[in-house]
Parts: C-alpha cells; sequence; structure tokens
C-alpha cells in the first residue's frame, strides 16, 4: 500500500476508469477519422486495452504470441509510433531500460519517480495545467502532456519531511 492507503490493484484499476474506450470504440473512432486499420494495428490495440496499464513493444509482442499471433517487434514498434501520432497512445519514459506505452484516457496522469528507491508516485492531471497555460501563454505552444515522468528524489531518499518538493 501507498501512502494514501492503494495497492497496486487499486492503481490498475483507477488508470483503467480513467481509459473509458474500449478497443472497438478506439478502431470505430479511427475508421471515423478514414485510417485504414491492419489486423496488426487492432491487435495492438486490443493488447492495450486489455493491459490497462504500461506496456513495452516487448510486453506487446509477447502477449500476441501467447494469443498465437506472430507480429515482430519492429512492426509493434512501428504501430505504437503511429498511434501517438494519432493521440491513442502515449510513450514515457518511466527510467527503465525502454519506453512504455499507455491508451491516452479521458483522464491524463503522470508520474514522479525517485532516482535514489525507484518509488512512483502517481500525480494528477491538474498539477501540469499551470504549465500548460504558461507554455501557451509565454511560447505560443500548445502542448500535449498526457502522461509525463518526472524524476527526482523522494522525501524519504532526499531526508526531508517535504522532499524539497515544497521549495522551502
Amino acid at each position: 500500500m501507498d501512502s494514501k492507503g492503494y495497492n497496486e490493484q487499486d492503481k490498475l484499476n483507477k488508470r483503467r476508469g480513467a481509459m473509458a474506450h474500449s478497443g472497438a470504440e478506439i478502431v470505430e473512432k479511427l475508421r471515423a477519422q478514414g485510417v485504414r486499420l491492419t489486423i496488426q494495428r487492432r491487435l495492438v490495440i486490443e493488447a492495450l486495452c486489455e493491459h490497462g496499464d504500461h506496456l513495452t513493444v516487448q510486453d506487446i509482442e509477447a502477449r500476441l504470441r501467447d494469443q498465437g499471433v506472430e507480429v515482430n517487434e519492429t512492426t509493434v514498434y512501428r504501430i505504437l509510433q503511429w498511434l501517438k501520432a494519432m493521440g491513442v497512445v502515449s510513450q514515457t519514459d518511466l527510467g527503465q531500460s525502454e519506453f512504455v506505452y499507455q491508451l491516452v484516457g479521458d483522464v491524463p496522469h503522470h508520474h514522479l519517480i525517485c532516482l535514489s528507491c525507484g518509488t512512483v508516485i502517481d500525480v494528477d492531471n491538474k498539477i501540469m495545467e499551470p504549465l500548460s497555460d504558461i507554455l501557451r501563454r509565454e511560447y505560443g505552444f500548445d502542448p500535449r502532456i498526457d502522461h509525463m515522468a518526472i524524476f527526482g528524489h523522494c522525501k524519504f531518499c532526499s531526508g526531508g519531511d517535504s522532499g524539497g518538493l515544497s521549495g522551502e
């Protein structure tokens, strides 16, 4: 359990709840935009929908292989990059050896990742809204911040009660 009393399954259910779209809904939305959907693209979308959490290219390839479908890593990667460009999938570096991918939900979420102990803290999107506003106003840049990881040190590893998060 984390400091708020959530265990890993609670967190996963919360993330899945934020993703209100099924594979069929995503496929229909893309088709309505005139997009051609191959069987491989649909299978990758379904794999992402079924898991509902962060997956690597290798995770998706393994899930498809377990279903008896052979799709190589390069094809899975290209499909994920295409889905990212379409605004369906986010790609995030969570400090592992490779990127993770997740469906973009109705409610974006973000992570604070401790460089010392590896703790991952979920962060509500409202903390990113002021940053988005500043980028629009001062730079004329419309950011797409749907799944961000911010690296630093948690309050336990930094040695302070606030972990330096309050700026004091």
